[in-house]
């Protein structure tokens, strides 16, 4: 069946919509995809006023943050995280676009499946770009509330369990003076965070060891993990850079040295994480009911 979806862009404002249009055409461009759903917008507002700018004009500006499905044919020979990594460099300088992509097939797969993230798109994501050679399968409708809240709580054992589990081993790694591995459990602690989340919220399993593609899907139901680490200054920019880094750099270079306040900055944050993570937890699981008994 041909796609049916209930949002239209027409519910954004016009500048929104303009700017939208504009990062679709340069993806269409780039990439060639069968579809796009965009599923999370957000527009971030900045004030600044300094000596150095015009005396005592405040000025304002925004930046459009992006989560974007892209669908692309079964003929498209490139790898799915290269289109999305095309198309993400193509709207640099429009908007910060995060974006998965899958090939139609798998789509429609996901969709005859019921997964609770492909059909959450389905029914209410803004379907921006369709080149209308293939249609969307409708989604299965999915068991109710007593199974879903099983399911969560299976993913949530799992995937955060092995979250703190990497915490401890971090901490466990920094007392015995081991930068590297303290470094490298710490984005696991991180990413296996940001993944359980992900899952519960959304039903999405990202693929994906990038902490800042992780975190950006995070965002499309809290900003509070974003917010530990601000990247404001450089300082800031520095201590989230040995955290990002951290899955590879701890692992492979000759020489690592990290600053001791730098990783117990760190390790405080990804704590601070881990703590927010559960109270969402809870939460999301609150909405579900209980099993019936007998």
């Amino acid at each position: 069946m041909h796609v049916s979806m209930s949002p239209t862009i027409g519910i954004l404002p016009r500048s929104l919509q303009q700017l939208l249009a504009e990062v679709v055409q340069k993806i269409v461009l780039a990439v060639q995809p069968e579809k796009i759903i965009c599923y999370g917008l957000r527009s971030v507002h900045y004030q600044d006023w300094g000596c150095f700018l015009d005396e005592g004009i405040m000025r304002n500006s925004s930046r459009l943050k992006l989560d974007l499905l892209i669908i692309a044919p079964v003929t498209r020979g490139q790898l799915e995280q290269d289109i999305s990594f095309a198309a993400e460099q193509q709207c640099k300088i429009l908007a910060d676009v995060h974006c998965i992509t899958h090939k139609v097939h798998s789509v429609n797969d996901n969709l005859i499946k019921g997964n609770p993230f492909f059909s959450s798109l389905y029914n209410k994501g803004l379907l921006v770009y369709d080149s209308g050679q293939t249609e969307l399968e409708t989604p299965f409708e999915m068991a109710g509330a007593t199974v879903e809240r099983h399911i969560i709580q299976a993913i949530w054992s799992r995937w955060y369990g092995l979250a703190q589990h990497f915490y401890k081993s971090a901490v466990d790694s920094q007392d015995f003076e081991r930068p590297d591995l303290t470094a490298f459990m710490l984005h696991q602690a991180m990413e296996h965070t940001c993944g359980a989340l992900i899952r519960v919220f959304t039903g999405y399993r990202p693929n994906t060891h990038n902490l800042s593609r992780l975190l950006m899907m995070v965002e499309n139901f809290t900003d509070q993990l974003t917010k530990l680490f601000p990247k404001s200054t450089k300082e800031e920019e520095a201590i989230y850079a040995v955290l990002q880094h951290g899955y590879l750099d701890a692992r492979y270079k000759d020489e690592y040295i990290v600053p001791t306040g730098v990783l117990n900055i760190l390790i405080q944050r990804v704590q601070e994480a881990q703590t927010i993570a559960a109270i969402l937890y809870q939460e999301k699981l609150s909405l579900y009911s209980l099993p019936k008994v007998g």
